[in-house]
């Protein structure tokens, strides 16, 4: 995503490191991440500090029109919103 997002904007960046984690690069003392609290699925390592940030991001799910009562676009709509946790959750409408 980080590639086509710089390519969108007009350049292409030159990879210099690839890691597992960009929270390793972090503990290394290597930069600083944004990281998506979704994506954060165990502890930090203890020379990471996180800190929340006031933002958020919306997340859509895309599907035909009137598909919305078809069992598999509900079955998967209902298991993603019950993967998110409850002060992530949101109250907008059109989830």
């Amino acid at each position: 995503m980080t590639v086509r997002a710089c390519q969108a904007a007009g350049f292409t960046p030159r990879i210099r490191h690839e890691v597992d984690t960009v929270l390793a690069l972090v503990a290394a003392g290597q930069g600083v991440a944004v990281v998506p609290q979704l994506g954060m699925t165990g502890s930090a390592d203890p020379a990471v500090t996180l800190t929340r940030l006031h933002m958020e991001r919306r997340t859509k799910v895309a599907f035909r029109s009137g598909a919305a009562a078809h069992p598999a676009v509900a079955a998967f709509t209902a298991a993603l919103r019950a993967c998110v946790p409850p002060d992530l959750a949101g109250t907008g409408s059109g989830g």
